[in-house]
């Protein structure tokens, strides 16, 4: 059956059962029990007291019984069932991460994480420093009583982020008492995943607080416990395959390269070039994990006191931590540079020198043809390059027996506290908040003037003299003769290995060759903000006119502190650890693989105000008008945002409403640096994984939007619905051109060859690049610059509409979707050159927007039988066209199916206030949808679980 029949039948399905809860009737999913939030209060949106039923706003709530009805998600599964939400990070999926494994965060629209602004209690939270937006995984999911969405542009009231919308965590009110609960789900090929909640609350006279703490522990799940993630190279040549292997290619002075023979025995695969040169191919991805290891943890305490009838006092504070101690991943990286500074200082070819008398090339001549034995016996050394060898692969990390462990430790504190009263009919707010967020990654590396010091015989934290394999001095045997086994697959080295070499590849000497890359990102944010609102007494035939107006100062920080390797100003050259050296031109710093960082302190002043006018006028029609000005001061300026907002009640059970305005995002603090931060990709052009540069840019503007969103909503008895049409249109986007767009314009991919190295309409291009020995070509592709720019103009547009109904008292079903009708951008031109033409990539991947599924949405059915609960629900993503070069039209996966999967959860309401849950997710087992990357699979589309059971129980007191 092809991919696109089954996305057809899998979208019938769906659209099957959204046809189904419009015939039947329902209650929202949304508001299951909205008692607790149908007083009058202030709703996301707007600081002018209503309701979210009464808003002008689309605002969706999601109460703790709903979450519960849904089997208590976990955080990241919670924002994921979101229709409105697309491509969050979560998943640990560190080729799409950067080094952030076990956050998560918000992407409204599908417009980025940072243009979604996350609320705690309605003030602000400080972003991660991985620049993906808040961190969701930090905050205390045991105290949230309830969230609120709004899918509406918002920068008018809230200020800069809020471009896509707004999600405000709001935590329980009036709790009393004591809650526990846990968790555990059964997942086949892993240890499962648990977690522990307990929240206690007392309410006492004029005064109230609440204790909060959880804890989640996710399993390590690898690659090889799914056969769909590991795939031969026949079928998906991007998934996790690299010619730069280890067996490896060697080359000789003057005679043919040759490939180590142990390559097929340890795991590899034996492939020949375009150009004829012999490789060993390396499948790195055996060494990595669909889900790492990782510990949760997260606190909360909460204050409140009232101060007679008028002024109330409010003290919150928060702590999370997340650790994923050990991402496995490759044991080591093909180096991008050699042991020293090329001419002029400039980076040098990534070429090592092996002499003859390294013990593991000697052992490795009986098994090597007569001609290639003869050929090295001939000269005094062989070479091995970083364009086709890495110092381990197949035959594993001996430091861990397996892959490289890499760390990501994450913790985020924060402290609100505010005063709320009453000045005759003016109400007045005055909160005060501070919180910040801490990123430590360490991702070892090998020193490179190391590496060639153990080739050479001189490696080891004990060697002295320069003799080699004497006086403490180890050799590095990187050749197959070296390696029993593949840890990973297994595989045994029947052909090359050679037991017990001396004075090699000792664990010391490993230890020794590998530094981390570490460094320490925290963000800060200060917070004050004053509102005011109330009522003028002017009336109109509606009823009085109200009013909202404050100001808001912000301090937003940002530091990076750096370990003495990884920093440029310690070690900005390749050999300054041997010689003292800092005049190299390109500062590439110590590591073969990764670039330096640079330690920053930054900090800016941000300074807004704002008024609010809600104006009914009549009692079936009311406006709502906000303005906002924000200056961010420096080169980045000042901006003003209005907006008008209508609700028009045509008859009892029929509401439109519409909104206009316009948002803008500043840029982050060291996206003006011009410093730049390492990142990996793959490039197909030469089937690896090459670094990319990424560079700041100090005359960056703020990206502004046009927002405009129009509906209905129905509300007749037990049949609710809503609809609304959004549209975002971007000026001055900010982000990065794309590393790999610029190579692919440049050299094409590895299907497409190109080459434009003599081509003067590409001269300001090519210096971007930089080149082994100097010379431009594919091959010799060292690395890449890439600037963060204000962007073509961007537009996107889309439908969301929710259905529910609910009947006899028990049955209930509902449909949530969002359908993304289009996603234009505006041609790409990088120095002159067009990198990308004008295209719409809704329903694509691959390109620098990211994954962009057309139609998400969920239906359930809901029935309530006196103790006992069942809920079915159905969750569908669309599928995608791959729209990379390297996946050509025809190609398996450039078709990227949709995913379709179905759950049940079963709730038992037993006596004294006890609750047992038994769920089963994705019930068919349904494997993800196959892509042509890495993992081999969309992450932003599958779920690599496959069919999983939960089990909880929670007792109240």
């Amino acid at each position: 059956m092809s991919s696109s029949l089954r996305s057809s039948i899998r979208r019938a399905l769906f659209t099957a059962g959204l046809v189904a809860s419009v015939s039947a009737v329902a209650e929202p999913q949304s508001t299951s029990d909205t008692s607790e939030i149908t007083e009058i209060i202030i709703v996301t949106g707007s600081y002018i007291r209503g309701t979210a039923e009464d808003a002008a706003l689309p605002v969706d709530v999601f109460t703790a019984d709903d979450l519960a009805a849904q089997g208590s998600p976990s955080m990241i599964d919670l924002v994921k069932s979101i229709p409105a939400v697309q491509g969050v990070v979560g998943e640990s999926n560190q080729f799409g991460s950067a080094q952030s494994t076990g956050s998560g965060n918000i992407n409204l629209r599908g417009l980025g994480g940072v243009r979604t602004l996350v609320l705690m209690n309605g003030r602000r939270i400080a972003a991660s420093p991985t620049g993906n937006g808040v961190d969701t995984n930090l905050l205390p999911m045991a105290a949230i009583g309830r969230i609120e969405v709004l899918k509406d542009g918002a920068a008018a009231t809230y200020g800069s982020d809020a471009i896509g919308g707004v999600v405000n965590f709001i935590t329980k009110t009036g709790f009393d008492g004591l809650s526990l609960d846990g968790s555990y789900s059964y997942i086949d090929g892993s240890d499962g995943d648990y977690n522990a909640n307990v929240v206690w609350g007392h309410q006492g006279e004029g005064w109230d607080m609440m204790l909060a703490a959880g804890y989640r522990h996710r399993s390590e799940l690898s690659t090889t416990e799914r056969d769909w993630a590991v795939r031969p190279i026949t079928e998906n040549p991007q998934g996790g395959w690299s010619s730069f292997g280890s067996p490896g290619t060697y080359s000789l002075a003057g005679a043919p390269a040759f490939r180590d023979p142990g390559c097929v025995a340890l795991g590899g695969l034996a492939t020949t070039s375009a150009t004829g040169t012999q490789q060993c191919q390396f499948q790195y991805i055996t060494f990595d994990n669909l889900v790492e290891d990782e510990e949760h943890y997260q606190v909360y305490a909460e204050f409140n006191k009232d101060f007679g009838d008028s002024v109330s006092w409010h003290l919150e504070a928060m702590y999370g931590v997340h650790d994923a101690k050990r991402e496995n991943s490759s044991p080591s990286y093909a180096p991008n540079q050699g042991p020293a500074p090329g001419p002029g200082g400039a980076i040098s070819s990534p070429t090592y020198v092996i002499p003859i008398n390294n013990p593991g090339l000697q052992a490795l001549l009986p098994f090597l043809d007569p001609t290639t034995r003869a050929n090295v016996l001939a000269r005094t050394s062989v070479f091995a390059s970083g364009l086709q060898w890495r110092p381990l692969g197949n035959g594993g990390n001996p430091l861990t027996g397996e892959g490289k462990e890499d760390e990501r430790l994450f913790d985020g504190f924060r402290v609100s506290t505010g005063l709320t009263g009453e000045l005759g009919p003016v109400n007045w707010d005055l909160g005060l908040t501070y919180s910040e967020n801490t990123r430590e990654a360490n991702t070892p590396d090998i020193l490179a003037y190391r590496l060639q010091r153990a080739l050479s015989g001189l490696g080891g934290p004990s060697c002295t003299g320069t003799t080699a394999g004497a006086n403490g001095c180890e050799w590095l045997n990187p050749f197959s003769t070296g390696f029993a086994f593949n840890p990973s697959t297994g595989a045994q080295n029947d052909a090359t290995y050679v037991a017990n070499i001396a004075n090699t590849n000792s664990n010391e000497l490993f230890n020794w060759l590998f530094e981390d890359l570490g460094y320490k990102d925290t963000g800060t944010l200060f917070a004050a903000d004053l509102v005011f609102n109330g009522e003028m007494g002017i009336a109109l035939p509606g009823g009085n006119i109200g009013w909202a107006f404050g100001s808001q100062y912000r301090e937003e920080g940002f530091q990076r502190e750096t370990n003495d390797f990884t920093n440029i100003e310690l070690n900005p050259c390749v050999d300054t650890p041997v010689n003292g050296n800092t005049s190299c031109t390109t500062q590439s710093g110590v590591f073969t693989f990764f670039g330096p960082l640079r330690e920053q302190d930054l900090t800016r002043d941000v300074v807004g105000v704002f008024g609010e006018l809600s104006l009914p006028l009549f009692d079936s029609l009311q406006a709502q008008l906000a303005v906002r000005y924000e200056d961010y001061g420096g080169n980045v300026g000042a901006t003003t945002n209005p907006k008008l907002s209508l609700r028009w009640q045509a008859l009892d059970w029929l509401a439109f409403r519409g909104s206009y305005g316009t948002t803008f995002r500043g840029p982050l603090q060291n996206q003006l640096l011009d410093g730049f931060v390492t990142t990996l990709a793959f490039t197909s052009r030469v089937s690896g994984y090459k670094p990319y540069d990424n560079y700041g840019n100090p005359d960056l503007k703020p990206e502004e939007a046009d927002t405009f969103n129009v509906g209905f909503m129905v509300n007749a008895g037990g049949f609710t619905a809503t609809a609304d049409y959004w549209n975002v249109t971007f000026t001055d986007p900010i982000g990065g051109e794309g590393g790999t767009d610029l190579v692919e314009a440049f050299f094409g991919t590895a299907t497409a060859p190109i080459d434009q190295c003599n081509n003067a309409a590409y001269d300001a291009l090519q210096t971007r690049m930089t080149f082994a020995t100097g010379t431009c070509s594919a091959a010799n592709l060292i690395r890449t610059r890439v600037n963060t720019i204000n962007g073509p103009e961007e537009r996107v547009e889309g439908i969301d509409a929710s259905i529910a109904f609910r009947f006899a008292d028990m049955f209930t079903v509902g449909t949530d979707a969002s359908y993304t009708l289009s996603y234009e951008r505006d041609a790409l031109i990088v120095e002159g050159v067009q990198i990308k033409p004008e295209d719409d990539y809704a329903g694509t991947r691959g390109s620098t927007v990211g994954s962009i599924p057309q139609l998400r949405g969920s239906a359930y059915f809901d029935v309530g039988l006196e103790h006992h609960n069942f809920r079915l629900t159905s969750r569908y993503i669309d599928g995608v066209e791959d729209t990379r070069s390297s996946v050509p039209v025809g190609t398996p996966g450039h078709d990227v199916d949709s995913f379709l999967t179905f759950d049940l959860v079963y709730r038992l309401l037993l006596p004294a206030q006890t609750t047992v849950t038994a769920a089963v997710f994705n019930i068919a087992d349904e494997d993800p949808p196959f892509a042509r990357l890495d993992l081999s699979y969309e992450p932003f589309i599958g779920n690599p679980l496959g069919r999983y059971y939960k089990i909880g129980l929670e007792k109240k007191f």
